[in-house]
């Protein structure tokens, strides 16, 4: 039986028109005025994503006091995830052409991560992984080396504070407000509001 999702993204390939699939558009690439709201468009569920894992990062790590063992455990879960999402917001943001000063301390962190704790580790060229160790001042002779406080995520020698991630995260949702506005202004973006049964409107 299909069943009909209400809310969603589509998002077609290059060559065909997402409303109807069964025309084809040019095979042009985007232009420069176009791709950015694309780009910041899919860098947005990330950031939100990252704001959320901000939010239960700092419930796990209010518990390690009284439950250490396992509010660690939590605390690297919800640290990978919210470095997963970062490094996403990176890429897009990137290709935005926006830069940061901490875009790649946030990739080796969510590379660190990745490659040390889940299974690609043995994996990883040496050039890299070591680059990488000597950025983040990580012990060679640790695998690895991360520890949490309620205000702040160590890794190696390196701390990021919390409020510095938060403050990105304001920076981020900035450059895409801004982008977003402008292509909604230049007619390359559209927010349309659905009239309700009552003849309200609601956006």
């Amino acid at each position: 039986m299909l069943r009909k999702m209400h809310y969603g993204i589509k998002i077609s390939h290059k060559g065909f028109d997402v409303i109807d699939l069964s025309k084809q558009r040019s095979q042009k690439p985007p232009s420069d005025k176009t791709l950015p709201h694309l780009l910041s468009s899919l860098a947005l569920p990330y950031l939100l994503g990252a704001k959320t894992q901000v939010k239960r990062y700092e419930i796990a790590a209010a518990l390690l006091p009284s439950q250490s063992i396992s509010a660690t455990m939590v605390c690297l879960h919800e640290a990978s995830t919210l470095f997963e999402d970062l490094n996403t917001v990176v890429v897009y943001i990137r290709k935005c052409g926006k830069d940061h000063k901490s875009h790649q301390l946030w990739v080796d962190i969510r590379n660190h991560i990745r490659h040390a704790v889940r299974e690609e580790y043995d994996r990883e060229n040496d050039k890299v992984k070591n680059d990488r160790a000597q950025r983040l001042s990580l012990d060679p002779k640790l695998q690895i080396n991360i520890g949490f406080d309620k205000d702040a995520i160590k890794v190696g020698e390196t701390v990021v504070e919390i409020a510095d991630i938060k403050s990105y995260l304001v920076w981020a949702e900035n450059i895409i407000a801004e982008i977003l506005s402008k292509a909604q202004k230049d007619g390359y973006f559209k927010q349309e509001k659905v009239v309700s049964n009552s003849g309200g409107a609601s956006g």
